[in-house]
Formats: C-alpha cells, sequence, structure tokens
C-alpha cells in the first residue's frame, strides 16, 4: 500500500494521530515475506546527476552482484505468496544496471522464475544488441530516464556523459524493436520533474506519446540531503507519520547487505547480510524488529535517518 497517497485528503482517525499509532498500522499491513524493492546489481556509473547524492557521498566499494548471489535471492523469492511475488523488484539501485555484463542474465532468470523484474536505465548507452537482450529476456517494465529533450538542459541534469541525440536515438530504436518483437514488455519515458525542466513537461510528452511511448512524469525527491531540496518541491509525510519503509521492504546491495531503505547510498543501516541468512529471516529478525522500534518511537535513530525525516517529517498543527 502506497500510505502517503492513501492518506491524502483523509480525515484520519485518532489511532493516526501519533508516531506509534502509525507504526501499528503499518505493522497490521507488514507481510511475513519481504517485498524485495530493490536488487543491486551494480553500483558502478558513469553519470553524475544532479538529484542524486551518490556522486559527492558514495564512500561504499563499487562492484557488480555475483550471479550466485543473485540466484540465491530469486530463488527465495520465487517460493513467496503471490501477494508479494506480484509486485515488481526493481534491478537497479545506486548504479547504472547497464555496466553489469550479466544483466539479461538476470532479467531473464527472474521472469522465468514468475516474478516482475523492472530495469530503470540511462538510454545513451544502450546499443542494438543490448535492446534485443534485454527485450528478449522478458522484464515486466523498462523505465527509460529522460529528464530532458535539449542537449544542454540534458547534461546539466545527468553530467557530461548524457548525450541526448544518442539517447532519444537509443529510446526509439527500442520502442521500435518492442514492436517488432511484440513484447509485452512495459516500456515507460519518465521525466523527473524539478525546477531546471517543469517548463518542458507538455513537449516531452507530445513527443514520446506521438513516437508510442508511454510517459510518466514522477515528482522529484531529494533523497536524504537537505541541500537536495532546491532544486524541486518537496511532498511532506502526513502528520506524525514515520518514514513507512521498515514496515513495507528491503533493499539487498551488490555485495549482499540487506538496507532497509532505497536512499542508503552507503549501507549505513546494515540489517543483515543475503549471504549468510534468507532474507525472509533478516526481514523478521532483531534488527529489524529493532530498527522498527527506533523509527516507531523517533528515538535512537542514525544521524541518516534524522537528516531524511527532518526533509519529510510534518509537525502536528
Amino acid at each position: 500500500m502506497d500510505f502517503i497517497t492513501w492518506a491524502k485528503g483523509r480525515t484520519l482517525p485518532k489511532a493516526l494521530q501519533s508516531r506509534e499509532g502509525w507504526a501499528q498500522f503499518f505493522e497490521h499491513y507488514r507481510t511475513e515475506e519481504p517485498h524485495i524493492h530493490q536488487i543491486e546489481p551494480t553500483n558502478r556509473c558513469p553519470y553524475t546527476c544532479v538529484m542524486c547524492p551518490r556522486n559527492d557521498n558514495m564512500t561504499r566499494k563499487q562492484g557488480n552482484m555475483e550471479m550466485g548471489l543473485f540466484r540465491k535471492i530469486i530463488d527465495e523469492a520465487s517460493t513467496y505468496s503471490e501477494k508479494v511475488r506480484e509486485k515488481e523488484i526493481e534491478l537497479f539501485h545506486f548504479g547504472e544496471s547497464l555496466f553489469h555484463p550479466q544483466l539479461a542474465e538476470m532479467v531473464a532468470y527472474s521472469s522465468s522464475a514468475g516474478l516482475r523484474p523492472t530495469l530503470s536505465i540511462n538510454p545513451a548507452d544502450l546499443n542494438s544488441g543490448m535492446i534485443d537482450d534485454l527485450l528478449k529476456s522478458a522484464p515486466y517494465k523498462i523505465i527509460i530516464s529522460l529528464d530532458s529533450m535539449t542537449d544542454k538542459r540534458y547534461r546539466a541534469i545527468r553530467g557530461e556523459h548524457a548525450e541526448i541525440d544518442r539517447a532519444v536515438e537509443n529510446t526509439e530504436l527500442l520502442l521500435q524493436r518492442h514492436q517488432q518483437l511484440e513484447s509485452n514488455t512495459i516500456i515507460s519515458i519518465r521525466m523527473i520533474v524539478m525546477n531546471l525542466n517543469e517548463d518542458e513537461v507538455e513537449d516531452f510528452r507530445n513527443f514520446w506519446q506521438e513516437r508510442g511511448g508511454v510517459v510518466e512524469l514522477r515528482d522529484f525527491f531529494p533523497w536524504s540531503k537537505n541541500e537536495l531540496q532546491e532544486l524541486g518541491r518537496v511532498e511532506k509525510y502526513p502528520a506524525y507519520m514515520p518514514c513507512p519503509f521498515p514496515w513495507q521492504y528491503l533493499v539487498a546491495q551488490w555485495n549482499g547487505d540487506v538496507v532497509a531503505c532505497c536512499r542508503d547510498y552507503n549501507g549505513l543501516l546494515k540489517l543483515g547480510n543475503v549471504a549468510d541468512s534468507t532474507l525472509k529471516e533478516i526481514w523478521n529478525g532483531p534488527a529489524y524488529t529493532e530498527f522498527r522500534r527506533k523509527m516507531a518511537s523517533g528515538r535512537g535513530l542514525t544521524s541518516f535517518c534524522e537528516e531524511c525525516l527532518s526533509i519529510y517529517y510534518s509537525e502536528p498543527t
């Protein structure tokens, strides 16, 4: 459940007028099997996106996930209940997944296990062979990250590695091959709307819809860094709501570390490692339970969580 969307415009009951009340509500909806929100094939990336904290702040070691470890995660997830299996698993975290040499194999292994692998990629690094390999591996969805249609602004947002002509050409080729191969994969052309590009929204939408693309406009969020707030408008949580992520999902980083948050670029909130335990054991284990207790009370949280909550938390009025 998207708790933030659910709460919008509602007169919330008395039980949701405290952090603890929200925590009990989240726990009621928490599944015994974890939703694997993201698996990180790699945290290598040539882009320097202006809205990403990775560039100046990520200090953890860079590497690629081994296929044996990836298969272990997927093998476990394939045994989960349908309610959990039908959720998308994003094969990305803090890297450009196209730079993992076995990405298509990862997608195919996930798809054949009855799961819903989703990719989010920068199209400038695609090529015709890669496009066919990815489509034939049958991902549930491919998100194409494009935030502008002008070279100068595209580079301002995504960094010097970003080349708009090549990105557009590759995206058009992807849409063509998608049609030719009669692929069932959802292709989403995504713009993250910020102050830098909000005046392009209609032109962007029209350009890609004319070419058969499904356009997705995503709200900007400043991850966990206060200084990124200046890039756009920030949506706050409803009053009293703590971070819902500890009850919603987990993330497996390339080395097997399990973290509670898609914003944890440095792996600061390690709650286990999938090489040593099952994801279900970690999800229901003492470290996760203690983390949820701290989030429910608002006491004992790390500085990482405190800074993030300072951005999104709404004080009661």
